[in-house]
């Protein structure tokens, strides 16, 4: 696939009533994460940040599921949750339905081949002393026992599905560019056949046209292999473009989860509706005569979160009831579940940027 193409091709809305019938591969519940926060010449807790509190979610065999929240929320520290790269606090992570968030080191090995993670920055994530090549071989030497020149046919067949050139195999991170890079980052994730990758922030640092790029190859080799995506982003252009389902994050919680269409168009929370409704619009004219929600006062601490509905200190809706208890992310009528005592009733359709396509 070359660089420079940026034609992101039509994603299906998928999965529409069809949540029953589908196939369950990944499963958080009751999930929990709190950090420690240490003070005292001891060194001992004195809080807790409590960055993932009672998630639950599915990951459906061949989906992507979009995960979409402000900075903070805990987006990025559910995708390592998931795959088990950092220890929960309570609750389970169920691959194919077995709890793989409590296995030993060696009882989980052969599962980290088939999850992979996609971080947001490709080279922090590459070893600089590594070229490309053995980076990309390392993955067949850990799990198969191959020695890294025994697996070059292998590296070069990698760079050339996510459209690389296989003399790059001897060039070092810092010879590539930012595109480059994340499709390495891919490729080294691809090596091992998996079943499901997080994509963490993928193409937050990348110019348009290269996020375009990228996004394309993931969806092509998401209609080749069948693979899953767990996509985490704050673009929800790029959000609405290659998910089918999508979670809305709030300092910890889900508060809507629901089809692409669920969201953009019949969306429910205030805090989704915020979120759309600060989503820029390519013509200049809906531009100037949408309204926009801007929230007041500032993202509280999730040490200390609010009581009942975490939303509640910045919601125009809220009443006593949202701070004496947590609405349950149940369905209210609306055919997709919301956490909220008095959801919205009208849903905002957000555009996509022109750059994008139609969605």
């Amino acid at each position: 696939m070359s660089t420079t193409d940026t034609t992101m091709p039509e994603r299906p809305a998928g999965g529409v009533g069809d949540d029953d019938r589908r196939e369950v591969l990944l499963e958080a519940v009751d999930l929990v994460k709190e950090f420690p926060v240490r003070g005292g010449v001891l060194g001992r807790t004195v809080a807790k940040v409590k960055a993932v509190s009672n998630v639950d979610l599915q990951v459906y065999r061949g989906e992507t599921l979009g995960v979409v929240g402000e900075s903070g929320c805990g987006k990025s520290t559910l995708g390592r949750l998931l795959l088990n790269l950092i220890p929960i606090t309570s609750g389970q992570v169920r691959f194919e339905s077995r709890d793989i968030a409590h296995l030993k080191p060696k009882a989980m090995r052969p599962v980290r081949r088939r999850l992979q993670m996609v971080f947001q920055d490709p080279y922090a994530s590459l070893n600089p002393r590594m070229s490309v090549g053995d980076a990309l071989a390392e993955p067949f030497k850990v799990h198969e026992g191959i020695r890294l020149r025994d697996a070059q046919d292998r590296v070069q067949e990698l760079l050339v599905r996510v459209g690389l050139s296989p003399e790059h195999r001897s060039r070092y991170p810092h010879e590539f560019s930012g595109g480059q890079r994340q499709r390495i980052g891919i490729a080294r994730a691809l090596a091992l056949d998996p079943d499901m990758m997080v994509l963490d922030e993928p193409v937050s640092a990348l110019d348009v046209s290269i996020q375009a790029g990228i996004v394309n190859l993931l969806m092509k080799l998401q209609a080749e292999q069948g693979l899953s995506y767990v996509f985490i982003a704050h673009d929800l252009s790029v959000v609405r473009h290659i998910s089918q389902r999508v979670a809305v994050m709030y300092l910890g919680r889900i508060v809507e989860v629901g089809t692409r269409d669920d969201i953009y168009l019949r969306s429910q929370h205030p805090y989704t509706r915020a979120l759309l409704s600060a989503v820029p619009i390519a013509d200049p004219r809906l531009e100037r005569t949408r309204k926009r929600i801007v929230l007041q006062g500032d993202v509280p601490s999730p040490i200390d979160p609010p009581s009942g509905c975490r939303f509640r200190t910045r919601c125009w809706k809220a009443e006593a009831i949202c701070a004496e208890q947590a609405p349950e992310l149940v369905d209210r009528g609306s055919g997709h579940p919301v956490a909220c005592h008095f959801p919205e009733e009208v849903g905002i359709d957000v555009r996509l940027p022109s750059s994008y396509g139609s969605a």
